[in-house]
């Protein structure tokens, strides 16, 4: 989600008189303006001057916030048997016989004691602006980079709670509302809900869509999270019928279709196998269409 990355913003060098009147807007467009590629005497040079002019704007202490993650960023050599991501350059390390025995490459690391002061910053505007989602979720997707579920999961908490009082009525960069505070709230959520499966983090994962069914009990997102969840932990007796229920809410999600059926077809149900793959034979996706074929031959032939 793009929204999410306020940490790290592009600049470049912009150069003006602390004696000029300028509205927020132009001092936010200032800052952008040299957020990437300045050294960061200058974008803290830019930084300073918008602060004596809007002290109390809560993209100042975003801004500060952006800085300190910058600052704290450093690039450290790796020396590892796993293999880099995204076809990054790296030296390999070959044994006797020719194979792969490991590899080195430049990661990013942060250095924690910097960051911590850019969470400070941004906690000052976090409690003084509630209503300013960006903030609050900035935060959490550092602490992601970092590791730090549980410090992210207790911003969460915070964030839904506050969901519950605001109306899901949010604000954004200078202070603009979101037109539809609802689904950004939702995707924002599911979007971590996401990185805490993805990063084997399931009881988190857990516990942020069983958080979101206390307020959103009929959705139907997650609602198939926690029989995802389920499934995972091959508790398909209990997934089932939340898959089920889900189905007969939305007939068309093949994917809830797909994970019913092979659900019947681990528990070695004929009939209810072949009832549910029949559905998925023209699903219009040629993968699932696949399985359901060879799944529904296999099951006949039991």
């Amino acid at each position: 989600m793009n929204r999410l990355l306020i940490l790290f913003l592009a600049c470049v060098i912009a150069q003006f008189s602390y004696g000029a009147t300028v509205s927020e807007n132009e001092w936010y467009e200032k800052y952008l303006s040299c957020a990437k590629d300045s050294d960061l005497r200058v974008l803290k040079a830019i930084i300073e001057q918008w602060e004596q002019a809007e002290p109390e704007s809560p993209d100042v202490y975003a801004a500060w916030y952006n800085y300190y993650i910058k600052l704290a960023l450093t690039d450290v050599v790796t020396l590892t048997t796993i293999p880099p991501e995204d076809n990054q350059k790296a030296l390999q390390f070959v044994d006797s016989t020719g194979v792969v025995a490991g590899y080195m490459y430049d990661t990013k690391a942060f250095n924690d004691s910097i960051i911590q002061i850019g969470y400070q910053k941004l906690d000052v505007a976090i409690r003084l602006y509630p209503d300013r989602l960006d903030l609050p979720l900035g935060k959490v997707t550092m602490l992601f980079r970092q590791d730090h579920y549980s410090e992210a999961i207790t911003e969460l908490w915070r964030v839904i709670d506050y969901s519950e009082k605001n109306g899901n009525r949010w604000l954004w960069t200078l202070n603009q509302p979101v037109e539809d505070g609802v689904y950004v709230f939702k995707d924002s959520m599911q979007d971590y809900f996401v990185q805490l499966v993805d990063a084997e983090q399931s009881d988190f994962a857990q516990q942020l869509v069983d958080r979101m069914l206390q307020l959103y009990p009929s959705d139907i997102i997650f609602r198939s999270d926690k029989a995802s969840l389920l499934a995972i932990a091959n508790r398909y007796s209990e997934a089932l019928p939340l898959y089920l229920s889900i189905y007969k809410d939305n007939p068309d999600d093949i994917i809830v279709a797909s994970n019913i059926a092979h659900i019947y077809y681990t528990q070695g149900d004929k009939k209810q196998t072949v009832k549910y793959y029949s559905k998925l034979v023209q699903c219009g996706d040629s993968e699932i269409e696949d399985i359901a074929k060879q799944r529904i031959k296999e099951a006949k032939s039991w």
